[in-house]
């Protein structure tokens, strides 16, 4: 360790002095303290913990040590344009000493930003996809940090190589998922914070061996036990007669839909074929008959005598704008991808201040990350994404420490479906990530190959090849 990272002992023993020091709103606690002496002495540093565990706070912390240091003086730190906001915000918060400010405006702001001495910058990927190689110069950041870092698992994207090319002394990740789909993820995550530390052939002991000093991954269960559990239940329907008329013309079809097409038949085009399936799982268009919406008005009738929250996830902001029309039994908004950030700030605001029952109708791309939901009582995962990952970050969103009563999680599952294939699949993406990053037995699966798709529909590539 270097001798400007030994300037806060405190950080082993006296943590009120520092957070007196730094003008913290609040007190963190001790699996925070541990978080951020882990980010501040590091060079490389992957902060794994589980949602809802506080990943932006020990950051600002950090940060906010970190830049008082001589030769630390700016940091970039770089999220989901969704998140921007929040993080400014969190810093501002966090890290009262420390001048913050957003990216925002044309090429030619851009690049008069990264020129300012402003200490932290928030940017979002999108923004250093553009300008990593042509606006921001070579010396601009001493730390860079990276929000949600599975945005960058896919190596060869020019988001993961913008992110690489980015100027910096040190590189913190963070990511409750850093693996998704396979071990190329962990290795494109390690070819940002320390390239070359995590080859393509190493065996999986040989790569805990070389992360364990960069990574530092707490549970819930570990770390707070005071939080009450996440009570999980899987209810599993039939389609109604119309869905299944409609299912099954669509299904007995599927080889047909691709006669006339280029062979071979494009992944894209399978998986069009596989969401026109899981739409009519959700409802059918013609009649609008839907056993799932059958079995969230069953559950909405519980939560309207309480005076509950609810969240309901789905996939398909089209399925929300449906469910919309269709529940009149307990106030709602939507929040998708397409609100203005004013907009989304607003349909939050209401669920978080306005008195139970209400619900929250949430596409699970826009709303999966980096939202504080608490206020919720139950969450319903409508349908399924890819990526289990992905559903206990929703999931997540409304378990986080301060929380009081249990949370029930809902997940609708249609047999004889679709539905029943892509969770077979969902449970061996789930059993890649505790192998790799739980640590508990499992097998390596690859997801999502072309294999893997035409097991989905149960298609001979001999039909599409």
């Amino acid at each position: 360790m270097d001798q400007s990272r030994a300037d806060y002992p405190e950080l082993d023993h006296d943590w009120p002095t520092l957070e007196r020091d730094l003008g913290l709103p609040g007190a963190l606690r001790p699996y925070q303290w541990e978080g951020v002496s882990f980010l501040y002495r590091s060079d490389a540093a992957l902060l794994a913990d589980e949602m809802g565990l506080g990943k932006t706070v020990q950051t600002a912390v950090a940060l906010a040590l970190a830049l008082r240091n001589p030769g630390l003086d700016r940091a970039l730190v770089v999220a989901p344009a969704s998140l921007v906001l929040n993080w400014q915000r969190e810093l501002e918060r966090w890290a009262p000493s420390v001048v913050v400010r957003r990216v925002v405006g044309d090429d030619s702001d851009r690049a008069a930003f990264y020129q300012l001495p402003i200490q932290v910058l928030v940017a979002s990927y999108e923004q250093v996809r553009a300008d990593a190689v042509e606006r921001i110069p070579g010396d601009t950041f001493d730390i860079v940090v990276l929000d949600e870092a599975q945005r960058i698992k896919n190596r060869a994207s020019r988001t993961a190589l913008a992110c690489r090319v980015l100027p910096r002394r040190r590189a913190w990740a963070l990511s409750a998922t850093p693996l998704e789909n396979s071990r190329d993820d962990l290795e494109s995550v390690f070819g940002f914070l320390a390239p070359g530390l995590v080859k393509p052939l190493m065996l999986r002991e040989e790569i805990f061996a070389k992360i364990s000093p960069h990574l530092l991954r707490r549970r819930k269960a570990d770390v707070l036990s005071d939080l009450p559990p996440v009570i999980v239940q899987e209810v599993v329907l039939e389609l109604t007669t119309e869905q299944h008329e409609a299912y099954s013309v669509v299904w007995a079809s599927r080889a047909e839909t691709f006669s006339g097409e280029p062979r071979p038949i494009s992944n894209a085009k399978l998986f069009g074929l596989i969401t026109r399936l899981k739409q009519i799982c959700n409802f059918e268009h013609e009649t609008g008959r839907s056993s799932k919406l059958e079995a969230l008005e069953t559950l909405l009738e519980s939560v309207s005598d309480d005076g509950e929250k609810v969240i309901v996830f789905s996939q398909y902001v089209e399925t929300l704008k449906w469910l919309a029309d269709r529940i009149d039994t307990i106030p709602h908004d939507i929040y998708h991808g397409g609100l203005s950030q004013e907009g989304r700030d607003d349909v939050l605001r209401r669920f978080e201040t306005k008195p139970g029952p209400r619900m929250l109708l949430v596409s699970l791309r826009a709303g999966g990350l980096g939202l504080n939901l608490q206020p919720a009582d139950l969450v319903v995962l409508f349908d399924r994404w890819w990526n289990p990952a992905v559903e206990v970050q929703a999931i997540h969103r409304a378990h986080r420490f301060g929380r009081k009563t249990p949370l029930h999680a809902v997940k609708f599952l249609v047999v004889d479906t679709i539905e029943e294939r892509i969770n077979s699949i969902l449970e061996s993406k789930q059993a890649l990530f505790d192998h790799y990053v739980e640590q508990a037995p499992g097998a390596e699966v690859p997801l999502l190959t072309r294999s893997e798709l035409l097991r989905v529909l149960d298609l001979r590539p001999s039909e599409v090849n």
